[in-house]
């Protein structure tokens, strides 16, 4: 991999040993937000998680590929938020964002109107300081995911799933961001992991990443970030 992986640990409002606020002229600076699922969980190794694809696709493309993977294990969408919040005030301008949040807050049992607040503070906030091409996904349906298939919570339901991607798609449309359909996709045996039925396995890193990219290469080619291959 010639990109340049850098994974931050964020606790609350800080933002401990990441990459300086703005690249080198010559770098992509791919900005990854979300939780366990980006940090590349369920994966072996970790680097073959689908933020790590993604990068080394657009590495592929012909241009430096600097990655900050705000990926925190086990974060809702408010740590989440605090986080990217602290990232920018860095003054960082990343060329790419892609998030992929949500499923943490189903689990937990928070309120979609909330979500959908937070969310909005974040779109908001990168939309106010970076000029970035921001892509995010919906949530699949995590009824269909093994872990709860064989241990129901009443946290995870479709009712509550469908009022969580309302959430994300009216934020979608508010910010002009583009959603990344998950929740279109049937959520196959092959792409959860064996370990905890739960996170994506490596074919479910590889299948997302796929996903994404339908999305972000036509963007960054055509608008000159990258070159085409």
């Amino acid at each position: 991999m010639a990109w340049r992986g850098v994974l931050c640990a964020v606790a609350a409002l800080t933002l401990v040993g990441c990459a300086s606020p703005s690249s080198e002229d010559d770098e992509f600076l791919y900005l990854a937000v979300g939780a366990s699922d980006a940090v590349g969980v369920g994966a072996t190794p970790l680097t073959n998680g689908y933020v790590y694809l993604i990068a080394d696709e657009l590495e592929d493309r012909g241009q430096d590929v600097q990655l900050l993977n705000l990926g925190i294990p086990g974060a809702d969408v408010t740590l989440i938020e605090n986080a990217v919040r602290a990232a920018l005030r860095t003054g960082l301008q990343p060329d790419l964002v892609t998030i992929w949040v949500g499923a943490n807050d189903v689990i937990e049992g928070d309120d979609a109107d909330d979500f959908e607040t937070r969310l909005a503070n974040m779109l908001d906030q990168l939309r106010d300081r970076t000029s970035a091409f921001i892509v995010i996904a919906n949530l699949p349906d995590l009824t269909e995911l093994p872990r709860f298939e064989e241990d129901p919570i009443s946290s995870v339901t479709r009712e509550r799933i469908r009022a969580f991607n309302n959430a994300i798609e009216d934020q979608a449309d508010e910010y002009d961001v583009p959603v990344v359909d998950l929740a279109g996709e049937e959520v196959e045996d092959r792409y959860v992991s064996d370990v905890d039925g739960f996170h994506p396995s490596d074919a479910g890193h590889r299948r997302l990443a796929e996903l994404f990219l339908e999305v972000i290469l036509p963007e960054v080619v055509t608008s000159g970030h990258l070159r085409p291959s």
